[in-house]
């Protein structure tokens, strides 16, 4: 139990969070190219941070959101992105909705809220 606690709080929630929100804004505010695969780099690593400590969560006491991001999860980051001038940006987007999903499960489960 002490591991997971320690799990939890060794995550950068407002780091994540702030990435996230960056990968998330408006079409209007898309970032150049460099900045998104960036961002895609640093998605991924959070990413895989979040899932570590979503894996130590009995499989029966994940939510219905959690298990489809992790399926997604795998998904997205064993094929990457797709085709096309807008497929990087989009595949950016996706990892950084997971990243948010991954956090708000972890969050409730400790019982606190996404600041």
């Amino acid at each position: 139990m002490h591991s997971k606690a320690l799990a939890y709080d060794a995550i950068a929630f407002d780091v994540i969070g702030l990435d996230a929100d960056r990968a998330l804004a408006p079409h209007r505010m898309m970032p150049p190219p460099q900045e998104i695969a960036d961002l895609t780099d640093r998605l991924i690593g959070h990413g895989a941070r979040l899932v570590d400590v979503v894996k130590q969560v009995p499989e029966a006491e994940h939510s219905v959101r959690a298990t489809g991001a992790l399926k997604d999860w795998y998904d997205l980051t064993g094929s990457g992105p797709g085709a096309g001038a807008m497929a990087n940006w989009v595949h950016m987007r996706a990892l950084a909705r997971m990243c948010r999903t991954f956090m708000d499960f972890l969050h409730e489960r400790e019982g606190r809220r996404r600041p």
